[in-house]
């Protein structure tokens, strides 16, 4: 069957990359190997010892990304270097790697995690209102968002969506899904992309990241297809916030205990905890008793469950926002060009033949926009109405061949619609006046 796409921590041990491990889809539990992985870094990377030294050793912002094959480098070109605007744009690159079909998850799981990504970062979920009283005024919105790629490296479209079919049928925390040559998919310019591989993974892994100054060729997170977006069943990592973590060990974020008994993850509005905290909890808890009001369980650098971590604080979004400042590893990325354009909305798979034409009036519209279809097969498909961050912001149900889309809701803006089983003519731009 053709498959429909839509529009779119502390003193601490020095890591480079952090591991996220849980059986996500059956125990309601989360713990690391980040030792583990470490270690296997360090045999391939041997350099990497000095780094370590380096990263403890050096302010976030002087940190310069590690080379193989070479001492130091740095990935700012020569221009004059960039401010950080108020709202830092991330090109996104999603590579899905598959080999059961169950695993070739859809473009409507990729737009919906992106849109958890972003609420969560811009502090707009709305869980945010269980923040305990005494935690809600450190709650930050990071002014971080994060948007798939418009543009690939050689400046073509893209829908930032790469889909790889595989013959391994899962994989570890060992970066070959990274890497075409096992079974994977190469990373795209580190400087200018986010890269998130989605795969099965094995052992209980849910999925890792790299942090700001790693090896270019590998600098990204791997997200388990089965703790990617939303998805229905028991699990601490149902909820799309897996990713929303592993980004934050990405922008130089550590666990929240600092990897040790009442540990220091390096921001100062965290309080110290002795350790993960699991499940969901609830009240104040003390694990350290230094603090006015316990441990920040609540916190998405957390080990608790994707239904009850709500909140960064204001030193964990200057923390990730220094990973952009001149000199630091992630700074390349207000110079990435993959935003340029309009870029391509994922479109349906070629297998599918019978194809629909979308066509809208009137274009502006304020409150009522008209649907127009030609094509078989019409009835009861899917549309979906998306915002230039790619997110589904309204869907309804096709039942005739010309439909009214009340739109009156929707923010004034330029927006994009798709129609499952259309034509790449079938996905059509509106502007709300």
């Amino acid at each position: 069957m053709a498959r429909f796409t839509k529009c779119l921590h502390m003193k601490r041990i020095p890591v480079l990359l952090f591991v996220l491990l849980s059986s996500c889809s059956l125990i309601a539990q989360k713990d690391c190997g980040l030792n583990l992985y470490r270690q296997a870094l360090l045999g391939r990377y041997p350099a990497l010892a000095t780094y370590f030294h380096a990263f403890d050793s050096v302010k976030p912002k002087h940190l310069i990304p590690f080379r193989p094959g070479q001492n130091f480098d740095t990935l700012i070109s020569a221009a004059p270097p960039k401010p950080i605007p108020a709202s830092i744009s991330i090109p996104v690159v999603v590579h899905i790697v598959w080999n059961n079909e169950a695993d070739n998850i859809t473009d409507a799981a990729v737009l919906t995690q992106l849109a958890i990504l972003n609420q969560d970062f811009n502090g707009l979920n709305a869980d945010r209102s269980k923040i305990p009283s005494y935690f809600s005024s450190l709650a930050a919105n990071c002014g971080i968002r994060f948007v798939l790629a418009h543009s690939n490296e050689e400046g073509e479209p893209t829908t930032g969506i790469v889909r790889t079919r595989t013959s391994v049928a899962s994989f570890g925390f060992d970066d070959r899904v990274k890497s075409s040559s096992t079974g994977g998919d190469d990373a795209w310019d580190a400087s200018s992309y986010l890269n998130i591989w989605v795969c099965r993974l094995s052992a209980g892994v849910s999925g890792y990241a790299s942090v700001p100054g790693g090896p270019a060729a590998i600098d990204g997170v791997v997200i388990s297809s089965n703790a990617f977006g939303v998805h229905s069943g028991p699990g601490a990592c149902n909820g799309g916030r897996t990713l929303v973590h592993e980004t934050g060990h990405w922008l130089n974020l550590r666990h929240i205990w600092g990897d040790a008994s009442c540990g220091d993850d390096l921001v100062e509005d965290t309080p110290p905890q002795q350790g993960a905290n699991r499940g969901c909890n609830s009240g104040e808890k003390f694990s350290c008793g230094s603090s006015a009001h316990g441990d920040m369980y609540m916190n998405f650098m957390d080990f608790t469950d994707d239904a009850c971590m709500y909140m960064f604080t204001i030193g964990q979004r200057q923390r990730m926002r220094s990973s952009f400042e001149p000199g630091a590893a992630r700074h390349s990325i207000l110079y990435s060009k993959a935003l340029a354009g309009e870029g391509l909305l994922p479109l349906q798979n070629e297998e599918n033949t019978n194809q629909l034409s979308v066509q809208l009036f009137p274009n502006p519209a304020s409150s009522q926009l008209m649907l127009r279809v030609s094509g078989e097969a019409y009835q009861h498909s899917n549309v979906y109405i998306c915002n230039q961050l790619g997110q589904v912001v309204k869907q309804l149900v096709l039942r005739s061949r010309q439909q009214q889309v009340d739109i009156s809701q929707l923010q004034p803006g330029l927006y994009f619609i798709k129609m499952e089983g259309a034509a790449s003519n079938g996905m059509k731009k509106f502007v709300k006046q």
